[in-house]
């Protein structure tokens, strides 16, 4: 680093890890993030092309194996995308107690049925529970060499339709501000 917390170069490859909870969205983030930074015309590859597609925190890579393959990707650069939390909250949203005359006054008064069966719908709506979820998020940029933290994000994301469409935006955002930050080139 520069004085003034400046990079002392800007980084041509990136080696991008997704830490979330399953394969299918590593997969997808990673192929995301890869194709935002590719598109600004900077390398990037995708951890899980590199990293055996299987292991686990039993089989976890060592720090010494993990840089190896970075290093051997030609990456200078290392950004990691975590899934840091989800938390999902209930909401009891209270029914309501209405009491309308029927259109035709005496209409449904003929018999037990028709009368209690128009009433209840008419007076009754019940209540019901509605779940709002929020990710968080922490997306961090390294130094390959030096293994230094550059540059650090946390962000969440309130009730979005799902995970990718959400980090459809949330991807070239990320790309914006490591050029702004001087990490990657304009």
């Amino acid at each position: 680093m520069k004085d003034g917390g400046m990079p002392a170069e800007i980084y041509k490859s990136v080696f991008v890890v997704a830490l979330v909870p399953n394969k299918a969205q590593r997969f997808a983030v990673e192929e995301k993030m890869v194709q935002a930074i590719r598109q600004k015309g900077h390398m990037a590859e995708k951890s899980s092309d590199w990293f055996p597609s299987g292991f686990t925190a039993d089989e976890e890579l060592s720090k010494e194996a993990q840089l190896a393959i970075i290093k051997k990707a030609g990456c200078d650069g290392i950004l990691t995308l975590s899934q840091l939390d989800t938390k999902t909250e209930s909401h009891y949203v209270q029914g309501t107690v209405v009491a309308p005359l029927p259109p035709y006054r005496f209409r449904y008064y003929g018999s037990y049925y028709p009368y209690y069966n128009y009433r209840y719908s008419q007076i009754y709506d019940p209540g019901y529970v509605t779940q709002e979820t929020t990710y968080f998020f922490e997306t961090n940029f390294y130094d390959t060499a030096s293994e230094d933290l550059l540059w650090s994000i946390q962000s969440s994301a309130f009730e979005p339709t799902d995970l990718d469409s959400w980090f459809k935006g949330y991807e070239s955002l990320i790309v914006e501000q490591l050029q702004k930050e001087g990490l990657l080139k304009d």
